[in-house]
């Protein structure tokens, strides 16, 4: 319900209610004839039996009963019909007067007099007013109350526009200027209307909401400003993250390239020698390139996982997922863990394959290191994709301590991390999520306690 309707109809009540009062003070009570009625009423039931014939048809009285002289003699003028009524009221004159009671007595319906004075030329009489005495009668109440209720419709009205036109508008206006305010839009100043409280309440918020707007203004420009430093301090820790990752595997690499580098030098010393037959030559060269081969591929999976500027494209996730496990499988070999693919066919999503690369690697990396803490014999890691209701999900799943609760609800905070002092950053999954959501997908997470740890990435295909 509006507050204008609120207001009308509180506004009608409480002068419905001084309406009932006044009415119920002056003219709920039955109304009494007016003079004329009674000088006629008097005039007929003293005149003799001539004159009250002849006075027919009277306009006040219906009809005479009345007891005269000293043997209370009855005479009467009563409309034919009603013979009964009239006996009732001849009896009941007799009952009054042998009281011997002065009795002068008018209501709406008649007039009845008694004297006490037995020789009187009329002892007593009852005069019964007609229709139109009684509607005379209620004249002036009908006009009371017509009166009242035309004023009240009135007042009611006259009350609701004053209280519109002095509150309800500015109220409204004051209203629209707020919802202006909220929305950040600059609003309209609302215009005051004359000269008291509501004025002056209107003009005080034409003053705060410019105010506020000016502020809101500034602190939009802040906050962009703001974000904007944010998302290049993001970046940036995503690159750090990765050149800290891409450290953390440069021991593997250099492992890795040391085997086929020794076998390398070892056939180039052997062609220096000149005592080498054309076979043996032949074969010794073919263990070079080999090598060479080796150490090239190794360099490579370094130089893709290197920051570079690109834009978004489409994404092989089952490549981005090979390349993972080939970077990761040196670290997960030396960890005594067995790394694992589980690939489904997915179609590819869209993004930077670099970013989704590292995410990637940060959770595998994570995961053996995981399995690490345990202290069983098998360890594992799978890396398994699948396809759930149009989106491609990416589990990891390890078979490491798992996390508390405590731990599964702040891993992806910033900083945090389970990690002995000086062996994790808290940038790992904080990072992820960042990429993740990026990428318009979500990471979901589900861990027991000492049982492991399934890291899911969902995000929307091409």
């Amino acid at each position: 319900m509006s507050l204008r309707l609120r207001l009308l109809l509180v506004i009608a009540a409480v002068n419905v209610g001084v309406l009932l009062i006044v009415a119920g003070g002056v003219g709920l009570r039955k109304p009494e004839v007016g003079s004329a009625a009674f000088a006629e009423a008097v005039r007929v039931a003293t005149a003799p039996d001539a004159e009250m014939e002849s006075t027919k048809p009277w306009r006040f009285v219906r009809g005479v009963v009345r007891l005269r002289g000293p043997d209370s003699r009855v005479e009467t003028s009563w409309p034919a019909g009603h013979e009964q009524e009239r006996e009732e009221r001849v009896s009941r004159l007799r009952v009054l007067v042998g009281r011997g009671e002065a009795i002068v007595h008018q209501d709406r319906d008649g007039l009845l007099f008694l004297s006490a004075d037995r020789n009187a030329f009329v002892r007593g009489y009852y005069v019964s007013y007609s229709h139109e005495a009684r509607w005379v009668a209620g004249e002036s109440q009908r006009r009371i109350f017509l009166f009242l209720g035309g004023g009240t419709v009135v007042l009611v009205l006259a009350t609701y526009l004053l209280f519109s036109r002095m509150v309800l508008r500015p109220l409204e206006d004051l209203m629209a200027a707020s919802r202006a305010v909220a929305e950040g839009r600059a609003p309209e100043p609302v215009t005051p209307r004359g000269d008291h409280e509501i004025s002056r309440l209107v003009e005080s918020f034409n003053r705060m909401a410019t105010e506020v707007h000016e502020y809101q203004q500034h602190l939009a420009e802040r906050v962009m400003g703001a974000l904007g430093r944010a998302k290049s301090a993001e970046g940036r820790l995503v690159v750090a993250q990765r050149l800290a990752a891409t450290g953390s595997l440069a021991a593997g690499f250099a492992h890795e390239i040391n085997n086929p580098l020794g076998g390398t030098l070892n056939a180039l010393r052997k062609l220096r020698g000149d005592d080498l037959s054309a076979e043996r030559r032949a074969e010794y060269f073919e263990l070079a390139l080999d090598g060479l081969e080796r150490i090239k591929t190794i360099v490579e999976r370094i130089l893709d996982f290197t920051p570079r500027q690109r834009e978004p494209s489409e994404v092989d996730v089952l490549d981005a997922c090979r390349r993972v496990e080939a970077l990761a499988r040196h670290r997960a070999q030396s960890s005594g863990c067995v790394l694992s693919l589980e690939l489904e066919p997915v179609a590819p999503v869209v993004g930077d394959e670099q970013e989704l690369t590292q995410a990637l690697l940060n959770l595998v990396l994570n995961a053996i290191d995981a399995t690490g803490a345990t202290g069983r014999e098998a360890r594992s890691v799978t890396l398994r994709t699948q396809t759930d209701r149009g989106d491609v999900c990416i589990e990891v799943v390890d078979n490491g301590t798992g996390m508390d609760e405590e731990a599964a609800r702040r891993c992806v905070d910033l900083f945090y991390t389970t990690k002995p002092e000086g062996e994790g950053t808290g940038l790992g999954l904080a990072i992820v999520q960042h990429i993740v959501t990026d990428h318009g997908g979500a990471l979901g997470i589900d861990t027991t306690p000492g049982e492991g740890t399934t890291i899911r990435i969902r995000l929307p295909s091409a």
